[in-house]
């Protein structure tokens, strides 16, 4: 259930370079200290020449304009920030499991798994000898524990969606009908090395990372079992003092700001090579006169609006890989019931209608808007299923481009008529409509951006206003889509860090919290199975299955997807060790290091 399972991120984050996004990695520098691959203007990674000093400090930007939240927990946390800051106590890719550069797992890390299609299940078998940060043993009891924050409701895990339940007792176990976990059981005892997790069937996506069907995260069942279950996510075991199974354990927090961590001398991994790890929050305001000052050795999550500064600072090399974000527009048809997580699409809204929705789409200037205020670093998505999934995006799906006369024409043949004045459209009924707007306040630009669309869905006469006349705060905004019982908005955007697997069940499934929209049928429902049906295993026939779920959600536009992009990460060159190549996520922190005392 990890690798960049479904968080917030924010549209700061979302960089995109336009040159050979959707090419691929390729280019060559033969004779540089940078590494050979690149994509469109970043390299994947940097190879410094020079070694890694003893005792050095990095010094990275975690770059928003919140406040983290500081939860140290994957099965508890629900932001992209919190989840970089666990990755130095655990892994970069937030996974127990080493992987290939595309996500496929492989032995080599925290743990191993093996899956076995004649009895569904799979053994999850830890390295030996890895250790906690305490000196305690990791045992089978720690992989199993991470399973029950998901499943006992009590923890207030925002994960529990229907793909977990496919493990069997899971779901007897959230509705408290058993005292464990029936489908986990202990090959060696709870002291022991692994566990066996029986499945009811097994999915295509089970040997990606991300596929939300397994854990792929430890947890301290030592250290968190006296905990209540209600205060463990506002614990300092969870909160200030977490424990670690990585090259690096949390030291200091200021809480919302920054984070510092030293070395895990448990660690089972190569020796971390730095004295201190520092990550900060930085505002996107600020970030291109700080790297311009060299305050920073690593910047993450970088604004598009910091790249022209940025690239230009010699001393830095502008490095990154396709992101697994996208943006999107969605509709609100529907609620989420809480108590049998489940969505309904029952509201009583003009966003029913299909016309409707795909109208608004193609009103969108999104290629307008990411050239003026990307700085030539995105651009539009065709679709919810991002380049980086390589063959499963499929081309022949177009997107929303802008189109006035199409969007025009569809609301006129679904009965969409102009009212007297010709300035805005009736429903079919003949009734005004006023939709609402909830935007968020997450990039310099947001507010224009969103009056610029706000414009251009009047013209194909469709009323819009900002709820409350203003745009909220990335976590305000979360808090209302994750409350999912709202009825006073209609259309907001957002934007995931989605799962390395490309299964999207646990975004737009019947029982996904993360359906912010609740959209929901059978259709659906059955297109999202065959993408993680056994069957589709076969790479060709995943893919098929891939291409009439995109054609689907064009056809229906329950959301609107509006960019791609690259995660831009810019790196001083004094830094040694760093790779944007997910093959090394799983001992990245372990490697960085500094080849000089100060920022070059």
């Amino acid at each position: 259930m990890k690798k960049s399972t479904k968080y917030f991120t924010s549209l700061a984050t979302a960089v995109m370079l336009f040159s050979g996004i959707l090419a691929g990695c390729g280019n060559s520098a033969k004779n540089s200290a940078e590494t050979s691959a690149s994509v469109g203007d970043l390299k994947v990674a940097y190879k410094n020449p020079d070694k890694a000093i003893n005792n050095g400090t990095l010094n990275v930007a975690l770059v928003q304009d919140e406040p983290f939240t500081g939860i140290f927990s994957f099965e508890l946390l629900q932001t992209n920030a919190d989840q970089t800051l666990v990755g130095p106590t655990h892994t970069n890719g937030n996974s127990m499991f080493k992987t290939d550069s595309h996500f496929k797992i492989t032995d080599g890390g925290a743990a191993n798994i093996r899956l076995d299609k004649a009895t569904n299940s799979a053994t999850i078998t830890l390295r030996k000898g890895i250790r906690w940060s305490d000196g305690h043993k990791i045992t089978a009891k720690d992989l199993e524990f991470a399973y029950e924050l998901v499943a006992n409701p009590a923890y207030g895990s925002p994960h529990y969606t229907s793909t977990v339940s496919n493990i069997v007792g899971f779901e007897d176990f959230h509705n408290g009908k058993t005292k464990t976990i029936t489908g986990i059981t202990y090959p060696h005892g709870e002291d022991g090395d692994s566990i066996r997790v029986q499945f009811h069937h097994l999915t295509a996506g089970m040997w990606n990372s991300g596929n939300d069907f397994y854990n792929e995260d430890i947890e301290p069942y030592h250290y968190l079992k006296n905990v209540a279950p209600a205060k463990l996510v506002s614990s300092k075991e969870i909160r200030q003092a977490p424990l670690s199974y990585g090259p690096y354990v949390v030291s200091k927090v200021v809480p919302g700001q920054s984070v510092t961590y030293v070395p895990n001398k448990y660690y089972y991994g190569p020796k971390p090579k730095l004295k201190k790890l520092v990550i900060s929050v930085v505002s996107p305001a600020v970030i291109g006169a700080a790297l311009k000052d060299k305050k920073y050795d690593v910047a993450l999550q970088m604004p598009a609006t910091a790249y022209p500064v940025v690239k230009k600072l010699s001393d830095y090399v502008q490095t990154g890989q396709r992101s697994l974000t996208y943006g999107y527009l969605a509709f609100n048809v529907g609620h989420f019931d809480a108590q049998t997580n489940t969505n309904i699409q029952d509201r009583k809204t003009p966003l029913q209608s299909a016309a409707l929705r795909q109208a608004i789409g193609y009103a969108m200037n999104v290629d307008q808007v990411t050239k003026k205020f990307g700085h030539g670093l995105q651009t539009r998505a065709n679709s919810t299923i991002g380049p980086i999934f390589g063959k499963y995006n499929d081309p022949n799906v177009k997107g929303f481009p802008l189109d006035i006369s199409k969007a025009n024409n569809l609301l006129d043949k679904a009965g969409f008529k102009w009212d007297k004045a010709h300035k805005y459209r009736l429903t079919p009924a003949g009734k005004p409509f006023t939709l609402t707007f909830l935007g968020q306040s997450i990039d310099p630009n947001a507010a224009a951006i969103d009056q610029n669309y706000i414009q251009q869905w009047q013209k194909i006469g469709v009323r819009v206003k900002l709820y409350k006349d203003r745009l909220f705060d990335h976590l305000t905004w979360g808090q209302k889509m994750l409350a999912g019982n709202s009825n006073d908005w209609d259309i907001t955007d957002g934007q995931w860090s989605v799962s390395s697997d490309p299964s999207q069940f646990g975004l737009y499934g019947q029982h996904a919290p993360y359906n912010f929209g609740h959209f929901t049928n059978p259709t659906l429902e059955g297109l999202l199975k065959n993408v993680d049906a056994l069957d589709a295993v076969q790479p060709s026939a995943r893919q098929e299955a891939f291409y009439k779920y995109q054609q689907y959600m064009q056809d229906q536009a329950p959301v609107i997807p509006t960019y791609f992009a690259l995660d831009w990460v810019p790196v001083n060159k004094r830094v040694v060790g760093w790779s944007n190549d997910h093959a090394d996520d799983q001992y990245l922190w372990a490697n960085v290091g500094v080849s000089a005392a100060q920022p070059k």
